[in-house]
């Protein structure tokens, strides 16, 4: 595994002087986060930072403080488009297949832009397609970025991304016949992919891994941001990985409304918190509502945290005193206040839910939100619903247990400890000196 070279008394080798870093993501805001803690942390250091992504995160990146730069395509943020981003079977197909494949050409022309004259491209594995290209067309220094343990695709680990119920489990079981099904998997989604080994062609790149699979990784730096917790190095890792661990984007004067504060500070009731993240939102159906009746059930106080297409939602009569909504809020901050977590999974959200210590529920809608609910009940510290749409019994069920269940409690509260303790922006800011120092 690779690791930052440090000099005799420990330091990180600094590079020669500020250098111009460009950052692609695209996605949600789950993808852009960690981007923007990356060039916060980047640009305290005396780099310059541009982020490549959609205009729909432009807002974010400048209330960060870092340059933008346009990098299509642009989601179109509607109930329909959002229905299908988020179908738990066919949504991978639409991301690739009708979302991003089909722009590689302007996405590319967009991050070639972005990238003259920078010194280094850091982008998100599996989404940012360009990256790829735009590194071995222009020879500019490459390090990649994975998000979620399930996008390095082993086949030493379950599948959770199959469709088929029994494939996963025999899979997780033999190596050798995951490698086979996963031989079929990567035949399948070529399809998926075809505008961007076809422009990869006229482009004249010699390389020929499979643009969602090997070809998304830096053959000089992969870094594995994510915590270890939820994955750790497996033999079919790429040789230039290194796990640095969560990268938690914290922006500066995130300060509660008073109405909030005065919600979260009282403990006549226990409380749960239910959120979608931003992805999930977008295509909430009835959850807030069902989650309301669950909690309201109990004896508890909810907040719900409705972000995304959700935060324009309405419900049938005005929430009872018990009970709270924002579009947003830190959820370090809101998350040491609850009894119960419950959330659709995404790796942010997760490692929060973690460093809270608090019991969780997981109601994964699609893409690596299955993988990571696994992941968080094989640690013992959280609930996983099958069910994408459950219904308040359902709820009401899984958070009587959560809280009731002193093993749950008692593991979530000691792994908090250990979450705390990774520094996932510091050590993956050491890894881009390092490279940056090499090139």
């Amino acid at each position: 595994m690779v690791a930052p070279a440090v000099d005799q008394e420990g330091a990180v080798a600094m590079t020669a002087g500020p250098r111009h870093i460009v950052l692609a993501t695209t996605g949600s805001l789950g993808d852009l986060h960690p981007f923007l803690a990356l060039g916060c942390e980047l640009q305290r250091r005396g780099h310059r930072v541009t982020v490549a992504t959609s205009t729909h995160h432009q807002p974010h990146v400048a209330q960060a403080g870092l340059g933008f730069r346009h990098m299509r395509p642009d989601p179109d943020n509607t109930p329909a488009f959002h229905a299908k981003y988020m179908h738990p079977k066919s949504g991978g197909e639409f991301v690739y297949k009708e979302y991003l494949g089909p722009a590689i050409r302007t996405s590319y022309n967009d991050l070639a832009q972005a990238t003259r004259g920078a010194d280094m491209l850091v982008s998100q594995s599996l989404m940012a397609l360009a990256a790829p290209l735009v590194a071995a067309k222009t020879g500019i220094r490459w390090v990649s970025a994975v998000l979620q343990p399930m996008s390095f695709f082993s086949v030493h680990e379950r599948p959770n991304y199959l469709p088929v119920p029994l494939l996963p489990w025999l899979c997780g079981r033999s190596p050798e016949f995951h490698s086979r099904v996963f031989h079929y998997v990567k035949k399948h989604t070529e399809d998926w992919v075809k505008p961007v080994i076809d422009f990869r062609r006229e482009l004249g790149i010699a390389r020929q891994e499979h643009p969602m699979y090997e070809g998304q990784h830096s053959p000089a730096c992969v870094m594995a941001m994510f915590s270890p917790l939820l994955g750790g190095p497996q033999p079919d890792w790429p040789a230039s990985a290194v796990q640095t661990g969560t990268a938690l984007y914290l922006p500066e004067n995130a300060s509660l409304p008073a109405d909030l504060k005065e919600f979260l500070g009282r403990t006549s009731r226990p409380l749960a918190v239910f959120t979608l993240s931003s992805a999930s939102s977008n295509d909430a159906g009835d959850f807030y509502q069902q989650s309301l009746k669950a909690a309201g059930s109990l004896g508890m106080r909810a907040l719900l945290v409705m972000g995304g297409l959700a935060a324009s939602a309405s419900f049938d009569a005005p929430l009872p005193d018990w009970a709270f909504r924002i579009d947003y809020a830190p959820f370090e901050q809101i998350f040491p206040h609850a009894a119960v977590i419950v959330h659709s999974g995404g790796v942010a959200t997760s490692f929060k839910a973690l460093q809270s210590g608090k019991p969780q529920v997981v109601v994964p809608h699609a893409h690596d939100q299955f993988d990571n609910a696994m992941r968080l009940s094989r640690l013992g510290t959280a609930i996983f619903i099958r069910e994408r749409r459950p219904g308040h019994a359902t709820l009401r069920k899984a958070l009587q247990k959560a809280m009731t269940t002193a093993e749950m409690r008692d593991k979530a509260a000691a792994l908090a400890d250990r979450t705390r303790a990774e520094q996932g922006v510091h050590r993956a800011c050491d890894v881009i000196e390092e490279q940056l120092h090499h090139a």
